[in-house]
């Protein structure tokens, strides 16, 4: 195991505290935003999803029965993977040729 020494020098306690905030602030950021970019695999509720699509529960219901939106049972609960609702949001927009 080797030992790293860090010497500092020319800085005050008060400047090299900011430094350390500033690239804590930054990991955390950059922490953060990878959280949200994998926003699309977020798992929605049936209610959400159902707002999101501006749908009824039962055409909701309706469209998972018919594999137009692919669903997901945990435990007793539904869930949809926002990816997938809006991949399958798209489809159904396409104007046939």
């Amino acid at each position: 195991m080797t030992k790293e020494i860090l010497q500092i020098e020319s800085t005050n306690t008060k400047d090299f505290k900011n430094e350390i905030l500033i690239g804590v602030r930054e990991e955390l950021k950059s922490f953060a935003s990878s959280l949200h970019g994998s926003n699309e695999d977020q798992l929605l509720t049936r209610e959400e999803t159902a707002k999101m699509l501006s749908i009824s529960l039962v055409t909701l219901w309706n469209w998972t029965r018919t594999d137009i939106i692919p669903a997901y049972r945990i435990g007793n609960k539904v869930r949809y993977k926002k990816s997938e609702v809006l991949t399958a949001l798209k489809q159904m927009n396409k104007f046939s040729s």
